[in-house]
Parts: C-alpha cells; structure tokens; sequence
C-alpha cells in the first residue's frame, strides 16, 4: 500500500510521471482517491496511469498453448510482452499454465474498462464486445493500482454503541464495525441502465438533440446552488433548492467536452425520462447549459448504501429488506428489456426516512465524494462470470451482483476487494461463486437466497420476479429500521447531505 507521503513520492518518480508533491491520500484509514490521484500525477480523462504505448496495426490474435515436449505453457500469437509480463507478476506462473484463457480474458476486461468511462453505460453488446477485444491492442491492464487502490487500515476512535455492545469481528482491512439496534418504515430504490442504439451521430447533431429533449428554460433562475458534495472526471455534483418546488435537489453538471461518447448520455437521458418507477430515484428535469448537461434528481440525504454496510452491522431482516426493495427496481427494469449491470453498495441511495433507490453512479446524482470502490469505472468486484468469461449474458447479471452486494452488507465489503482488480477478476473467473467465511452464521433461508443469486450456471440462477417470491425476503424490516444505521454511519463519517 503506498501509505504516505515518501511512498507516493517514490511512485511517482519510478513511473516517471509530474506530481507537485501534495500528498492526495484521504484521512488516515479512508480510502485513497484515485481520481485525484490521476489527476495529480498528470493524466488527462482518456488516460489511465502507466500508460504503455499503444502497438500498430497490430492482428488480434492471442493464444495460450502447451509444449508438448515440456508440458509447459506457452504464449503464441500477439500477445505483447508487457501483457505476458503483467499477466505472470499479478496472478503468477502456475495461474497462467492452469487458465491461461480466463486470465487473458480478464485482461481484456480490465483493459477495456480502464480505457473506457463510459463503460457502464449504454452500448450496444456487440460494439462493446469489439472494444474488449481490441483492449489488448491498447494499452495493458496496470498494476500498481494493486499499491493505490488498497484500504489503508487506521487507528479509530472508540466507538459509540447505541445498543451497548458490538456483535461479530471487523473483516481484516476494516474498521470495527457497530451492531446498532432499530425501529420501522419504508423503502423505495432507483436504478437504470439500458443497452442504447446502434445509430451513429455526430457530436455536433448530438448536441442539437440533446438541447431539444432538454428543459429550454434559464436554471439559474430556477435553482439555487447550495454546495459541492462530489466531483469527479466526469463533473461536479451539487445540492441546490428549487425555487418552484421548494424542495432541495440534486444536479450532476457534466462537463460534455470531456464525454467521448455523448450519444451514450443522450441515450440515456431519453430512457430516464421515460422511466417512472417508485424503486427508482426521480429523474426530475435536464437542461443543457453551454457545453454542460445539468442532471436533476431527487436529492437522497441517506448517502450511499456504502457508508451504512461499512461502519455498522446490518442484521438479517435488514438485508432482506434492502434486498426486496433493490430487486423491485431490478424486475422493473428487466421489465423493459433494460439491464442495469453496475449493482453494488455503492449504487443504491438511502433517504433520510430509510428509503431504499438504485442509481447509477456514473452518471447519476449520487452525492458522495469518490472513494476507492468508485475509482475504477465498471468496478470488477461485482461481476458476473459470465461477464468476466465474456460468454453471452443477459439480464441475470444483475442478480449475481445482488448476491455480492448481499455479503457487502454481511461482511462490510465484497470478495476480493484486497485484490487487485485484475487478480479480482481472474478469481471471479475460475473460481465461480465466491467463498462467504460467515456463512455457517447465516440461517436457511438467507444461505438460499444467496445460493440462488450466486448460482455460476445462468440457466439455474434465479430471475429478479422468482427472488421476489423467496422465502427470505418474507423477514424483511420495516425500512425505517435502517434510519439510525443512517444516522450513525453519517455521524462516524461526518457526512451530511
């Protein structure tokens, strides 16, 4: 972990890249901010650190085989050396004689993803499927982030106990984590993502149809800026008050001279405004501001689902209800054809009254400050391995997703977050479903439900509308019972929206 100053500084000269010497680290024992960090060290929005220059014309064709004569594993094909090199430093030698296809593949991935900000939105599969196996081609997976991206552990104040006594033991890496006792509510989630279309537009008729979609009125006149809670490469999210309303909102300002793929956004912005759901945030208006889209939400003042799994203990009936309440969304989505793939803690949004709402971070007005988990665009932690092994898959990603972000609120994080990502998603690939080290401690039904979102075959796992009909759901809290898990994550981590 690079854990202070000297370190960074010794980072940075090795990689022989421009950093001014502030030290960009969170508090110690949060997480460290990586965007800032690329930032810092001088990359632009399309680069990514460590950058190894891009081959030429180069064939795609990689392959991985054995020697007949040694029984070895070699490599054919185009494979460029810092790959091979990368490749056996990260998951090392006896990973890539055993599964030399699946570590390929989450390089691709993790190439892809690294190269493209826009690879949680909308595209159509096929496009995306050329872009992965082109990654390769562009520059190799990068692994110091292993360095960067790690939790850096920290001295914490004694905690306050609001029932008294803390049940269960930190996972290595955390903090302590606090058993809070609790009341009764309700719950609502809001969530999207859709596949978008293969039509291709210029930037300059993207923008025309953007401004005619868009609210023509002055927003400055209608809203009130309060104050910055996030930025990001994308842009800068805001509260403001709507004079119209009288109601606090949230606005995403996106810079669009720094979105490569504007008609993904535009896309998007059309199935927003066509999706109206009570488990999805409220897309409220968008208004097109010289180059700058600002996006209108309701304003969650929970923060993320994040902050309540890592610094209190959630109990079962808990997490039945967050479930409940996020697969409402999921069903509705899958509903119209629509496939979220980016469900994590990180993504679902909590009101102050406990209500419960999917969003997608990358683009929606999720008002928290960038943390490692939200660092790396298309977080790997969470996928499916249909999609690390890049096989056909469809809308059960999602589910499998659900079932990581189950044991996000069972243990504080998900498997293999100490990982690195492209270690992560080799494991995600060879190993399947993951091991849960709590699991004995979790009743009959819960280890049902997880057992039937985390179900490697896709044919078998469970569908969004046949997990609303679990059994384990039927334990669900009332959602105000998350309020004072609310309260107390804000209160630890001095948060207030």
């Amino acid at each position: 972990m690079l854990e202070n100053i000297e370190e960074f500084r010794v980072f940075a000269a090795n990689c022989e890249l421009p950093w001014d010497g502030t030290y960009l680290g969170r508090n110690p024992g949060r997480f460290i901010n990586m965007e800032k960090i690329k930032r810092k060290l001088g990359f632009g929005h399309k680069s990514n650190e460590l950058e190894i220059s891009s081959p030429s014309n180069v064939q795609h064709s990689l392959h991985v085989n054995k020697d007949k004569e040694t029984g070895k594993w070699v490599r054919t094909g185009n494979l460029p050396d810092q790959w091979h090199n990368i490749l056996q430093k990260e998951l090392g030698l006896d990973a890539l004689e055993k599964n030399p296809e699946q570590a390929i593949q989450a390089a691709k991935l993790l190439a892809y993803l690294n190269n493209n900000k826009n690879a949680h939105m909308m595209m159509p599969k096929a496009e995306e499927d050329e872009c992965i196996d082109k990654a390769l081609d562009d520059r190799p997976p990068l692994p110091p982030k292993k360095q960067i991206q790690q939790v850096v552990p920290k001295e914490k104040e004694e905690p306050t106990y609001i029932n008294h006594e803390v049940t269960g033991s930190a996972p290595a890496g955390l903090k302590s984590k606090e058993q809070i006792k609790v009341d009764t509510s309700t719950v609502t989630i809001r969530s999207h993502q859709n596949q978008g279309s293969s039509s291709r537009l210029s930037d300059e008729e993207v923008m025309l149809e953007m401004r005619k979609i868009c609210n023509h009125g002055d927003p400055y006149n209608r809203f009130q800026k309060d104050r910055e809670v996030g930025a990001g490469a994308s842009g800068t999210v805001f509260t403001a008050l709507d004079r119209e309303t009288n109601q606090r909102v949230a606005i995403k300002d996106i810079d669009l001279a720094r979105q490569p793929k504007k008609e993904l956004i535009l896309n998007e912005i059309k199935v927003m405004k066509g999706f109206h759901h009570p488990n999805l945030v409220n897309f409220l208006d968008a208004y097109v501001v010289d180059d700058h889209l600002w996006v209108i939400m309701e304003l969650l003042r929970g923060g993320p689902l994040t902050d309540v799994v890592m610094e209190t203990v959630m109990r079962e009936d808990q997490i039945a209800a967050v479930c409940k309440e996020v697969l409402q969304a999921i069903a509705f989505l899958h509903s119209k054809g629509v496939i979220h793939r980016d469900i994590k803690s990180d993504n679902v949004l909590l009101g102050s009254d406990g209500s419960v709402k999917v969003t997608d971070f990358g683009f929606c007005a999720n008002v928290q400050e960038n943390e490692k988990r939200n660092t790396m665009v298309g977080t790997p932690y969470w996928m499916a391995p249909e999609v690390v092994t890049r096989k056909q898959y469809g809308a059960k990603v999602d589910i499998w997703s659900l079932g990581i972000m189950a044991i996000e609120m069972i243990d504080g994080e998900p498997p293999y977050l100490q990982e690195t990502p492209l270690r992560a998603l080799y494991l995600i690939a060879t190993t399947g479903r993951p091991h849960i080290p709590s699991w004995d401690k979790q009743t009959p039904e819960f280890q049902d439900f997880l057992d039937h979102c985390l179900e490697v075959d896709v044919d078998t796992r469970y569908s969004a509308d046949q997990l609303l009909c679990h059994p384990f759901l039927r334990k669900a809290a009332p959602l105000k019972t998350l309020v004072p898990l609310i309260r107390e994550a804000q209160r630890i981590l001095h948060k207030e929206f």
